[in-house]
């Protein structure tokens, strides 16, 4: 399953040096995703993430149209896997392993190939709200060598815009990526949770049956990435002890995670609060961060158009 992607680059005359992935929750699109977190989300300096981190191209997946099973209408949303009972996770846990393999094996291979446009595993942070955060850390877990079969889907426009580059900057690339730990540059998960938690990262990995190009170098990958977790303690979808047990399955699983709680902000970003805390962790991973005026400064004009550059496209 290929998916379509909205894309905001990098703003000029920045160089492209990070690239975040983020996926949107159950029921919503890669556009209203896009849109709501890059124009309307701001910290506490009245800033976007576009203001702080220029230089980041951000892509964000869109889920395909799947059966609501809970629905007597037969209803379709964009859903990244299925949910019987959304105030109890485990009811009918077995309904959401299909979608999330499928899921998983697409979303993944956004994440390699983001990742040789842009130098790296270490220059992608993986993130996601609600569903698509519950979704970004089992990609995570199941991120391993390339497929066989891979090649296949690896042309596309972001490896167009790679033609140009020379030979031996690709090779004095490759060869300092031999040199870096694998991992990749973050995990952020907002109101997230993980799906069929309790388990050890191999029992956890069972489950989807993806576990037959994952390795040692895999688990080096799992336990090197820094994770960011934030939850409102009101959050009336996604309970707050849902976001506790994400927090614990990954630290039993050896990865540094970093909890912010917030007292309200419901099922969605604590701002400006939670967003000082995210842009503090992305700032620290390395993305460079800008100091100077708002994108919204700058311009009038771009301040209405942050996010109209979108492009909803199909890997091919």
């Amino acid at each position: 399953m290929e998916l379509g992607c909205s894309v905001v680059p990098p703003l000029a005359p920045h160089p492209h040096t990070h690239t975040v992935i983020f996926l949107h929750g159950r029921g919503d699109t890669s556009q209203n995703m896009a849109d709501a977190l890059l124009r309307w989300t701001r910290d506490s300096r009245g800033r976007t993430l576009i203001d702080e981190f220029p230089s980041v191209r951000w892509v964000f997946p869109q889920a395909e149209p799947g059966l609501v099973e809970s629905s007597a209408t037969g209803e379709t949303w964009p859903q990244w896997f299925d949910i019987w009972n959304i105030l109890d996770m485990t009811d009918r846990e077995e309904l959401q392993a299909l979608g999330l393999k499928e899921s998983v094996e697409s979303v993944r291979r956004i994440v390699r190939r983001e990742a040789r446009a842009v130098g790296g595993f270490d220059r992608v942070v993986l993130a996601g709200i609600s569903q698509g955060g519950a979704t970004a850390a089992h990609v995570l877990l199941h991120l391993g060598e390339e497929e066989e079969g891979d090649a296949v889907h690896e042309k596309s426009a972001i490896e167009e815009e790679e033609k140009g580059r020379e030979k031996e900057k690709e090779k004095e690339k490759e060869t300092e990526e031999e040199t870096r730990p694998p991992r990749l540059c973050g995990l952020m998960g907002f109101s997230a949770w993980l799906p069929f938690p309790g388990g050890t990262l191999d029992e956890t990995r069972e489950i989807l049956g993806l576990g037959e190009f994952l390795d040692r170098k895999s688990d080096e990958l799992v336990r090197n990435t820094p994770v960011f977790l934030g939850h409102c303690a009101d959050d009336p979808l996604v309970f707050v002890e849902y976001g506790k047990q994400l927090r614990d399955g990954l630290k039993g699983f050896g990865m540094d995670v970093k909890w912010h709680e917030y007292a309200d902000g419901g099922h969605w970003f604590n701002a400006p609060f939670g967003m000082d805390d995210a842009v503090e962790f992305l700032e620290a991973q390395g993305i460079p961060i800008v100091l100077g005026p708002r994108f919204s400064d700058l311009s009038p004009t771009l301040d209405t158009r942050p996010c109209e550059g979108l492009q909803l496209h199909k890997y091919p």
